[in-house]
């Protein structure tokens, strides 16, 4: 559905109180003897942040760099707070663009969706896209990025419409 309708491949974060994802192939949760822990993924401190990170159990992981409650502790506000025009989003983008960077490496999918609270930030997304390109090298070819790394069509529905998906494959399917 949304941004991932017809896709084979898809991958979706979400990025606000913390750092979720979920990762589909062919219409099934990728997923082994647990549920998968995306947002703990290592990252590598951005040369212009000295923050150490907030998740007690990683320090610097995606969600200790990244999410809403690492930017306010680090900076003392809320993203929202924010100017569009304020240098940490750069430092924000580079972490969600090596996330980005280590999903396309590792899964290849044929997109890859941010939602959540801190991607609310439109100017974001073309932050993210630049970073990324740094980042790959050109490595590996990969779709548009416009199309390839983006944010959900679906908006704040995203989470509902998938609930009532996996209700239904599990009444279908039991």
């Amino acid at each position: 559905m949304g941004r991932g309708q017809g896709l084979s491949s898809v991958v979706y974060y979400t990025i606000g109180t913390g750092v979720g994802g979920g990762a589909l192939q062919d219409g099934r949760f990728i997923e082994g003897f647990s549920h998968p822990e995306m947002g703990h993924m290592l990252v590598q401190r951005h040369p212009a942040d000295d923050f150490s990170g907030s998740c007690p159990f990683h320090g610097s992981c995606l969600e200790g760099m990244a999410a809403g409650p690492a930017i306010e502790k680090r900076l003392g506000k809320k993203g929202q707070d924010l100017t569009e025009d304020d240098p940490y989003w750069e430092i924000e983008a580079n972490y969600i663009a090596q996330c980005a960077y280590n999903t396309t490496l590792m899964l290849s999918p044929d997109v890859i969706i941010f939602g959540g609270g801190v991607m609310k930030q439109r100017h974001m997304m073309k932050k993210v896209h630049q970073a990324f390109t740094e980042l790959l090298q050109g490595y590996v070819t990969t779709p548009d990025l416009a199309d390839y790394i983006v944010t959900p069509a679906l908006e704040d529905n995203a989470a509902t419409v998938g609930c009532f998906a996996l209700a239904r494959e599990a009444v279908l399917h039991g």
